[in-house]
């Protein structure tokens, strides 16, 4: 029970971090950063055409879920299935347009975001499925 409550812990800590991440490439779609406006220009405007406003509702959603995954709430395990579903299925094509657009050695920090995201949001989906909930 105790490696339970930790595992909760640490993907619910996790789910937060994907959630920060989430809200700093929505607002990095509306901002761009001094000495960047190049780099981000082309990325910010592909963002902005699949939904950034989108991403910081995600975001906060991913936050509200990664506390209820730290309190080891049942609704909050269902809730970040979901939505980590939804968030592969727009993360991986956004990362993978990033890839192609760039080179690994040249890619933008919104690309190694999304990165982070997608790998995190891929270990908290196996860690739900081996922990089946909070049964």
């Amino acid at each position: 029970m105790a490696a339970r409550l930790a595992g909760a812990k640490i993907i619910g800590s996790l789910f937060i971090l994907v959630g920060i991440i989430l809200i700093l490439s929505g607002i990095s779609s509306y901002v761009t950063l001094p000495g960047l406006e190049n780099i981000l220009k082309e990325v910010a405007s592909y963002l902005a055409t699949v939904g950034a406003v989108r991403e910081i509702v995600y975001g906060i959603l991913a936050m509200a879920l990664g506390v209820g995954l730290i309190k080891e709430e049942e609704w909050a395990a269902g809730g970040t299935s979901i939505l980590i579903l939804v968030l592969l299925v727009e993360l991986v094509p956004q990362t993978w347009y990033l890839l192609t657009r760039f080179s690994i050695t040249n890619l933008p920090l919104i690309g190694w975001l999304y990165i982070g995201a997608t790998l995190i949001s891929i270990i908290i989906l196996i860690y739900l499925i081996v922990a089946k909930g909070w049964r």
